[in-house]
């Protein structure tokens, strides 16, 4: 077990400056002046990444040597993180590469020289003179940097060292607690000093958490669950805006699942997890803690953890949690009541091979299972779970029927399932009307695909809803 410090994503912004100047704008669109060097071309794609998203701002399909080019950026995304993506070729035939570079924009416009080769070295891409959120991010990397190498090399020493009780234990343990209170002290300072940057938003994530070094390795991983929030703000919205959020609530969530020892007990500590960050953000600001909910929500509903999503009904009748998945939340628990276990899975018609149409609940079948996957011939997460079931049935059709019902409606996305659907022979494949919201959808609740439920033929009952192919060959043996 080891703390893992998590500088990678301010590592790459320790820059030095230009020699132009900047202007200052308030309330209004900024530009980004970007300067291509060192290439002979490159096609330049700028993106905001505001709430995870990647929003395409401007793309320019060929930048020349030299060449300058002037990006409006809208108020909406202010202030916020940008993606710089450059696709170049240092020659006529060879294969396209890729560079990328996050920057910051506040209220200053922004010149920067880029050489996609060298896109995170100051010799070669660099802002202008004067500016000040990246750079200020950059010195704030660099003394990180020097403060977490030293923490990380006696913390190296401490979860290895075998005498707890030795007097040179105990000095380590005093010298990395007394260079943990300094490194914290130092953050909090560069909080005050930078409060007015957006920058500063990114120093919440690198307080270091005290670790219970007397107890064993289960305690120590206590520990760093119980003082993970150290130092973090709740109250502070505009955290929201900064896209590490995601990847910091992941770690938190994976320092859970290492307590695991069995599959089963992940999906409890996942609900554990859940329960404790939502209970710390409900303190703080309402969009803080409508945020915690709505992405713990995601991960069940992604891993279909009905215990998780059943948890958080509890946050949709709190007034002040701004959740945007309220609805969505309380549809899936209806639908985790009505289709429990046990339950008549709901009606719907189909198509059979000859023409006819039938009613999924009177169709008689000497298989003992009938098996109903929701799917998307547009859906990367359905591929790999369609083909896994496909190859499988193909040895086992005397055990089940299937039945595929397409989630597929727009003009791109039917054509997919009409060449997608002929390579599944054997299935029953039905082509929703209405997609996520047709009534077979609303009637199984579906919020998401795949999603598959495993049914007796004999009494049309629900037996499962398997989350994964994996747990589908569990049920069905």
């Amino acid at each position: 077990m080891r703390i893992k410090f998590l500088l990678s994503s301010i590592i790459f912004l320790i820059l030095i400056c230009g020699t132009s100047t900047i202007s200052i704008s308030a309330n209004s669109d900024l530009k980004l002046n970007l300067k291509l060097n060192g290439v002979p071309n490159s096609k330049i794609s700028v993106y905001s990444i505001a709430e995870g998203k990647n929003n395409l701002i401007k793309e320019f399909p060929i930048v020349q040597n030299g060449e300058n080019v002037l990006v409006d950026i809208p108020t909406k995304y202010l202030p916020g993180e940008f993606v710089i993506l450059f696709e170049y070729s240092e020659k006529a035939t060879a294969k396209p590469q890729k560079a990328e570079r996050m920057i910051i924009m506040n209220k200053q416009n922004i010149d920067f020289f880029a050489n996609p080769k060298y896109i995170n070295n100051p010799d070669s891409s660099f802002f202008n003179k004067g500016e000040i959120e990246n750079t200020t991010l950059a010195g704030f990397a660099k003394q990180t940097m020097i403060n977490m190498e030293m923490l990380d090399l006696l913390q190296s020493f401490l979860l290895k060292y075998d005498n707890q009780e030795s007097d040179f234990y105990k000095t380590g343990v005093n010298e990395f607690n007394t260079r943990r209170n300094a490194h914290n002290s130092w953050v909090d300072n560069q909080l005050k000093d930078y409060k007015e940057l957006f920058c500063s938003n990114m120093f919440y994530f690198y307080y270091v958490p005290d670790v219970n070094w007397s107890g064993d390795s289960y305690q120590r991983q206590q520990s760093l669950i119980d003082n993970y929030f150290t130092g973090m703000d709740f109250n502070n919205k505009d955290i929201l805006r900064v896209s590490y959020l995601n990847s910091w609530m992941d770690n938190f969530v994976n320092k859970y699942v290492e307590l695991a020892t069995n599959q089963d007990m992940i999906t409890d500590l996942f609900v554990e997890a859940g329960q404790k960050a939502i209970e710390t953000a409900k303190t703080g600001d309402s969009e803080f803690y409508g945020w915690m909910v709505d992405y713990f929500f995601n991960g069940y509903e992604s891993m279909n953890i009905q215990t998780g999503i059943t948890m958080l009904e509890q946050y949709t009748k709190d007034p002040n949690c701004k959740t945007y998945k309220r609805k969505e939340i309380e549809k899936r628990v209806t639908g985790i009541q009505t289709l429990a276990e046990g339950s008549l899975a709901p009606d719907f018609s189909f198509t059979d091979d000859s023409g006819k149409t039938q009613n999924f609940l009177k169709y008689t079948t000497s298989a003992k299972y009938k098996l109903v996957i929701f799917w998307s011939a547009d859906c990367e997460h359905c591929e790999a779970t369609v083909n896994e079931l496909y190859n499988w049935h193909k040895n086992n059709k005397n055990k089940m029927d299937i039945f595929a019902l397409s989630l597929d409606e727009s003009d791109t996305e039917i054509p997919k399932w009409q060449a997608r659907h002929k390579e599944l022979s054997g299935w029953n494949h039905i082509l929703t009307k209405g997609g996520v919201n047709s009534k077979e959808a609303e009637s199984y609740y579906i919020l998401s695909t795949p999603t598959m439920f495993l049914i007796d033929s004999k009494t049309n009952k629900i037996i499962s809803s398997p989350s994964s192919f994996e747990e589908f060959l569990i049920k069905v043996k």
